[in-house]
């Protein structure tokens, strides 16, 4: 009964199902062809490799936190009756995880660099995954047949749990691409998009199993319990056995990544060069970078398998209990599906089918990673691989991961020993990872392959053939000029002259039979001959020999462009006129604006070009009244009558307040609207507006008193739409007074608001 038991769950031993891993002893390598695209596709933008074709690589081992790897089976298979007991030493007797074992198969494909920006590569890969995720050790030791006994009671019970194999195939288009770079920072964008063609996938799932064997009576207990089982086979519904061609049909997806890099070079300058006659020259075949930050979301995607290819399978009987014979069991299942569901089915279980589509997801992941020079060639890399995917889902999922790398690095050979700890075991796990030239060859958990304390292991090798790689061209006389190019090799020479010596007398660059002045260092732009500021014209035939000019000048500039030379011109930079020696006359009044007081306004000479708008014999730029006629002694502004000035000294003691108080009597209002028409009649004009008070009262309170009176005044005249700025007030209380305060008479004189007319300096 042992092998036979729920055989509708062997479906999990579909052999040689996997996770493709990720190379992490090479991956991170800045030769690794197209291994890095898959820690993060941007990793190729500026590539140390011009064109590299893969051959292959393959990837092989098992991973999980059930128990330890027996080493020494690990690569036996798991043969026509594997037992679990040859492969793990268990020592969790609980729920687990698991992929066993896992493989991939990458190439043929190539890697290709455009320009010193981009980069594309194609690429294939086959990959498999058989994972088991919060399942049952008892559960699985049974349906796997990996007990050595036949005779026990078993009670496999879990609640949910799945199981998903699937394998499928890829073709990857990848392209890189330096997005932003000033030097010493540059930032890389990559993505990939894959056609992804499924080839087989089996899904086992459960929300509840509760399950009772009894050897003795041969005798199967099932309650409570839902199963689902999903493949793209149809050998088993159409009457055969479940296991014949369980993967007749295909699927089709669509899939990719997408990733970014930053990298910072502070010492970019050291790895510069001049060459062929370009100077500054990055060597694209060093590392520059000092720190190399990386984020990447990896695998994202589905394949859906559609058509009558496709089986979902339900076994349930929640609320019931159903039981079973053993070896009727066994023959049920192997008569086909009808048979099975039949006999299912009379004692109380429920089982259905459907052709529906079913989508497979791809284990999408999260990737960051740090790459640090520490120095020269040596490297460390800490890498994170985060599971991103839904394990409720069907489909596969990474197991988290952190690595430290520490890598020596250089184009011929890589060496990286990346400690990994894996988040599911909680285990820590060492590799070693070598690349020589294009092979590589290595595994990113040793211990597993030679220890059985592991809780994983694999084993990876693979060919490509790098065909070119970006590198600073050879020179070997030291002439900088590359020997592709240097059409006198082992003779140092000149980039003008291709490598070859300078053949000319005087070492200008112009060889004698060309040279107008062969014994003499000139210039090409004169054939030759001495031509200081490079205008075309020698030096001897210049009258500005240290200036670049036009030969219709003579050989001198005209900056302004006003078609005299700036030698001969006393405005060189204002385009002027011949008549002016090359100055402007902007307001055209027949005065050069350098002698023109008022340039922008016309005016006469004699009054240095200024205009008189008022007609009062002030040119304006000097009249601070230049729209009103005034007097030369009143600097062009009107002179304040002698009746305004009286107005205002009887206005003084005439504006009257309230007693005590900043308040004007309403009374006095007339009086302060004839000011207002005072002001306005003088708009160039300000007005100083003073207070002052009598003796009466503490001299503090009298200051701020007279200070608020003059602000009242010049509020109202505000109010009548009098400009602030026009507008000067002071209070001086009892300090300033213009008759005695012995007497109210006197008293009643200085208590008063002087204003007055003034012009501004």
């Amino acid at each position: 009964m042992k092998k036979n038991l729920l055989v509708i769950l062997a479906v999990m031993l579909l052999p040689f199902m996997g996770q493709a891993q990720r190379y992490m002893g090479i991956a991170t390598s800045n030769w690794s062809g197209t291994n890095g695209i898959y820690i993060n596709p941007a990793s190729i933008a500026d590539s140390r490799q011009k064109l590299v074709i893969d051959l292959f690589s393959l990837n092989f081992g098992v991973d999980n936190n059930l128990g330890t790897i027996n080493s020494s089976n690990i690569f036996k298979g798991l043969g026509s009756d594997p037992k679990l007991s040859d492969i793990i030493n268990q020592n969790n007797t609980g729920k687990f995880n698991m992929l066993l074992p896992y493989a991939e198969v990458r190439g043929p494909g190539f890697l290709l660099g455009l320009g010193t920006k981009s980069s594309i590569a194609l690429t294939t890969r086959l990959r498999a995954f058989s994972q088991f995720n919060n399942f049952d050790r008892d559960l699985y030791r049974t349906t796997t047949n990996a007990n050595d006994q036949e005779n026990y009671d078993i009670n496999p019970g879990t609640g949910k749990f799945n199981y998903t194999a699937h394998g499928w195939g890829e073709l990857g288009l990848t392209f890189g691409h330096v997005l932003y770079s000033n030097g010493k920072n540059t930032l890389k964008g990559g993505l990939t998009v894959r056609y992804l063609l499924g080839a087989a996938y089996g899904t086992f799932q459960s929300d509840n199993l509760e399950a009772h064997y009894t050897a003795a009576n041969d005798q199967l207990v099932v309650k409570n319990t839902t199963l689902n089982l999903s493949s793209n086979g149809t050998a088993f519904a159409n009457g055969g056995d479940i296991f014949s061609n369980i993967f007749d049909g295909g699927g089709k997806g669509v899939g990719g990544d997408l990733g970014f890099v930053y990298e910072y070079s502070p010492n970019i300058d050291k790895y510069k060069y001049d060459m062929d006659g370009k100077k500054g020259i990055i060597d694209r075949g060093r590392n520059t970078y000092k720190l190399r930050l990386s984020a990447a979301i990896t695998d994202v995607g589905s394949i859906k398998y559609n058509g009558t290819s496709n089986k979902t399978y339900i076994i349930a009987n929640p609320g019931t209990t159903s039981t079973f014979n053993g070896s009727e069991l066994s023959d049920s299942l192997k008569a086909g599906y009808s048979d099975f569901r039949r006999y299912a089915g009379n004692r109380g279980m429920h089982i259905d089918s459907s052709t529906a589509s079913t989508t497979v997801h791809l284990p999408t992941a999260i990737v960051l990673g740090i790459d640090y020079q520490i120095v020269n060639n040596l490297y460390a890399n800490l890498s994170y691989i985060g599971n991103i995917a839904n394990r409720d889902n069907i489909g596969n999922s990474y197991y988290s991961q952190l690595t430290l790398t520490p890598r020596y690095d250089i184009r011929a050979v890589s060496l990286g020993l990346p400690l990994t700890y894996n988040f599911v075991n909680k285990g820590f796990k060492a590799g070693l990872g070598v690349r020589v030239g294009g092979f590589i060859i290595g595994t990113d958990d040793i211990l597993g392959l030679f220890t059985n304390s592991a809780y994983g292991a694999n084993f990876y090798f693979g060919v490509s053939v790098p065909l070119i790689n970006n590198k600073k061209p050879k020179d070997s006389d030291g002439d900088l000029v590359s020997n592709k190019k240097d059409k006198c090799p082992g003779v140092k020479g000149v980039w003008e002259f291709m490598g070859c010596p300078d053949p000319d007398t005087d070492h200008d660059g112009i060889p004698d039979t060309s040279d107008k002045c062969p014994t003499v260092a000139g210039s090409k732009t004169a054939m030759g001959c001495p031509d200081a500021d490079l205008d075309s014209i020698a030096d001897a035939s210049d009258r500005c020999p240290t200036e670049a000019g036009t030969l219709a000048m003579g050989g001198c500039p005209d900056r302004d462009g006003d078609g005299i030379a700036d030698i001969d011109d006393a405005c060189p930079d204002q385009k002027g006129l011949a008549q002016f020696k090359g100055c402007p006359d902007s307001d055209g009044d027949g005065l050069a604006d350098k002698d023109d007081a008022c340039p922008n306004a016309p005016g006469p000479i004699a009054n240095h070009g200024c205009p008189d708008t008022d007609g009062d014999g002030i040119a304006d730029n000097e009249d601070k009244c230049p729209t009103v006629r005034g007097t030369v002694a009143n600097h062009g502004c009107p002179e304040v009558s002698i009746e305004v000035k009286k107005r205002l000294a009887f206005a003084a003691t005439a504006i009257q307040f309230e007693t005590g108080k900043t308040i004007i009597k309403p009374k006095s209002f007339p009086l302060l609207d004839e000011i207002v028409k005072i002001l306005n009649d003088y708009p160039d004009y300000y007005m100083t507006i003073d207070g002052h008070t009598d003796n009466v009262g503490k001299p503090d309170k009298n200051m701020i008193l007279s200070q608020g009176r003059a602000d009242a005044v010049k509020n109202y005249f505000v109010g009548k739409g009098i400009a602030t700025s026009r507008l000067e007030t002071h209070g001086y209380g009892d300090t300033q007074p213009v008759a005695s305060n012995k007497t109210s008479k006197g008293k009643a004189q200085n208590r008063r608001v002087a204003m007055d007319l003034k012009l501004r300096q």
